[in-house]
């Protein structure tokens, strides 16, 4: 059976009018009329009836109709899951956008690709909020990691959270400042030299690229989403940083011997955003990557 007279049937069924039946699938009236006759004859019965009134079902059209409208409906899953099954085997490309390094991004891809298939992560970070929501709504990014306080209308799939905290060299003599500032404001951003409480450090200085400071009034030398680099200029130099608690893991031990770590109690709520349109096989990466990044 040919699957286009199953559908030329169903056209006609549903307008009754060989001419806007025949507009509707860009066909001749003739050609039409074929089609319909090839699927009676495969069938064994009439379909339609034609007459001063108009063509009409027959009985078993309406019947037919029914079953014409299942069958073309499992066909298209069909087709579908065939087209999805023939991509398994190939290289998926997933493009992330983040407002901040994910430094364990490489284990998230190994997980994501020993869950199902050959994926590549393609993490893309340093982007502001409306360059991610621009590049979701484009189709260029699949995913993107953004403050919930940024998200407005979109949906988060996965929400988390983030402790911020602050890096030093080890026994800077900035550390007793800061820790004297902290106890005074008690959300551990406030210049450790400002007179007014309200002098307080962006909690967005810490995304997009991590914020380098010299001295105790928190200068800012530079911003950059080089971890190593920063590492290098905390612990040639008397300079230190902001950035969310996770980071942390990924710096190795040798650093870390030479660096001291101070919490504090600021945090970020940031969502895990899907664009509008995600290929049907890029879907359980999406889902798996949302799922890992929100549970580090």
């Amino acid at each position: 059976m040919d699957i286009r007279n199953l559908e030329a049937f169903i056209v006609l069924a549903e307008t009754l009018n060989y001419h806007k039946a025949s507009e509707r699938l860009y066909l001749s009236q003739p050609a039409l009329t074929k089609k319909i006759h090839g699927l009676e004859d495969i069938l064994g019965a009439s379909l339609f009836t034609r007459g001063p009134n108009g063509t009409r079902l027959t009985d078993f059209g309406h019947k037919t109709l029914d079953n014409a409208r299942k069958f073309l409906t499992h066909y298209e899953r069909f087709k579908s899951q065939v087209h999805f099954d023939s991509k398994e085997d190939l290289v998926r490309h997933l493009y992330v956008g983040s407002c901040f390094p994910i430094h364990n991004y490489s284990q998230i891809e190994k997980q994501i690709a020993g869950n199902k298939g050959n994926v590549v992560l393609a993490l893309v970070t340093g982007l502001s909020v409306e360059q991610q929501i621009n590049l979701l709504n484009a189709g260029m990014l699949h995913v993107a990691v953004i403050p919930m306080a940024s998200i407005a209308q979109l949906e988060p799939k996965k929400t988390f959270t983030e402790r911020l905290v602050f890096i030093f060299r080890k026994k800077s003599n900035l550390i007793s400042k800061f820790r004297i500032a902290f106890s005074q404001y008690g959300n551990g951003i406030t210049p450790a030299n400002s007179s007014e409480k309200n002098e307080v450090i962006e909690l967005t200085n810490c995304l997009n690229v991590f914020p380098i400071y010299t001295g105790d009034n928190m200068n800012l030398l530079l911003k950059t989403n080089d971890i190593m680099l920063i590492i290098e200029m905390v612990t040639k130099n008397n300079y230190y940083t902001w950035v969310p608690e996770r980071i942390i893991s990924s710096i190795p031990d040798y650093y870390m011997n030479l660096l001291e770590i101070v919490k504090t109690d600021k945090k970020i709520d940031l969502g895990v955003v899907w664009g509008k349109s995600i290929d049907d096989h890029l879907l359980d990466d999406a889902e798996s990557f949302s799922t890992l990044v929100a549970s580090v």
